[in-house]
């Protein structure tokens, strides 16, 4: 098994195919975003990691939680290059806005003010 250091546009194209049309893989805005969510994904020193098996020297790999919070963070990301004040759609009822804070995504990545419980 390949251990995951970073998340690929094709993935986040993935995700965003349950929310219409994906995103196409050589699309530079998915690119950009997948860029910039695995450099702030990678520098936060508080991410689920898994060891190498095959190499125990190696730096560890992201665990699943920590892969699935930055392809959510990187479709958050795509979703909102269309809409800077946060609008995704116009309904009957008001405005949809694309969320600001996901919960989601804060405790998978150990983001923001979530922590994880402690004892002591």
């Amino acid at each position: 098994m390949a251990i995951t250091r970073e998340i690929t546009a094709q993935q986040v194209s993935d995700w965003l195919g349950g929310v219409g049309t994906p995103a196409a893989t050589d699309d530079p805005n998915l690119k950009q975003c997948v860029a910039a969510t695995n450099a702030l994904v990678a520098g936060l020193p508080t991410i689920a990691t898994v060891p190498d098996p095959d190499d125990p020297d190696a730096p560890p790999g992201w665990a699943d939680q920590t892969i699935t919070g930055a392809i959510m963070l990187a479709a958050r990301l795509v979703r909102r290059r269309n809409s800077p004040a946060g609008v995704e759609a116009l309904l009957d009822s008001g405005p949809a806005y694309v969320s600001r804070y996901d919960s989601d995504i804060s405790r998978m990545l150990r983001l923001d003010r979530w922590t994880p419980p402690q004892i002591g």
